[in-house]
């Protein structure tokens, strides 16, 4: 690489090899002199521009070194390069989960998302956990529910066999019967269904906010409900039918059950 302040027939590595041999002066140490200039990234420059790392001083004097090469008195030495630290780089930017509708692009925003964000994995579980939780108490729910209808039929049976005076419950109907069952049955079930709905809602309104990809895509990407097939165009411009959406949150789902699941 041509440098401005020096003639183009000085080695720029040879001027650096000679600069690392110089004698250190009275009352240093090699130590000291490593803090002006930091080791790591010294040792990277040297990595960029293909040399090896410069070895222990040598015991040569300043004058020697002034001599070699009178062109390049009273000039500043020059400084090692030093490669841009990991830390200081500038992250790749996100896209904006709300525009993703392939699966290849959900994927590793997902990913990106889960490495930069070390709440993102709990956040997870604890919607996993919330959503296991609800569900057992719903079927337990239902199995009492069960139970509470084989409970009171018997006890319906025990009282109408002790009242064993002719004619006193004749024509009567039973008070526990398979349609009344069946209706608080599907009471309970309709109870159910609106607490799911619920919980999906609020789920997916948490997955949207830590940035999962198809829970939040934008309107304009999404096409109307009587649309089944996209067309060509539509395609093209990233827009997607509901039946695509819905298929892609469950396979979303399904990823993130399989990396933070139990």
């Amino acid at each position: 690489m041509e440098n401005n302040n020096l003639p183009s027939s000085v080695d720029v590595a040879a001027i650096l090899a000679t600069l690392a041999n110089l004698q250190q002066p009275a009352g240093t140490s090699f130590q000291n002199q490593q803090q002006a200039y930091d080791s790591t990234q010294s040792y990277e420059g040297y990595q960029h521009l293909g040399h090896t790392p410069p070895t222990q001083p040598t015991q040569q004097s300043l004058p020697y070194y002034q001599s070699a090469d009178p062109r390049l008195a009273n000039r500043p030495a020059p400084q090692p390069f030093s490669a841009p630290r990991p830390q200081d780089r500038a992250s790749t930017p996100l896209i904006d989960p709300a525009t993703i509708t392939e699966w290849k692009q959900g994927l590793r925003c997902v990913s990106k998302i889960a490495s930069q964000n070390a709440d993102f994995a709990p956040s997870i579980r604890k919607l996993m956990k919330e959503q296991e939780g609800n569900v057992k108490q719903w079927e337990a729910g239902r199995e009492r529910l069960i139970e509470d209808h084989n409970l009171k039929r018997e006890n319906e049976e025990t009282h109408r066999a002790a009242l064993s005076l002719p004619g006193l419950l004749q024509g009567s109907p039973l008070l526990r019967t398979p349609q009344r069952e069946k209706a608080e049955l599907q009471q309970y079930d309709a109870k159910v269904y609106r607490a799911c709905k619920a919980m999906t809602e609020s789920q997916m309104s948490s997955l949207k906010l830590l940035g999962v990809p198809f829970f939040g895509v934008k309107h304009q990407l999404v096409l109307h409900e009587s649309v089944e097939t996209p067309s060509a165009e539509d395609a093209a411009a990233g827009k997607i039918s509901r039946t695509q959406l819905l298929e892609l949150q469950r396979k979303m789902l399904n990823h993130l059950t399989e990396l933070y699941g139990e």
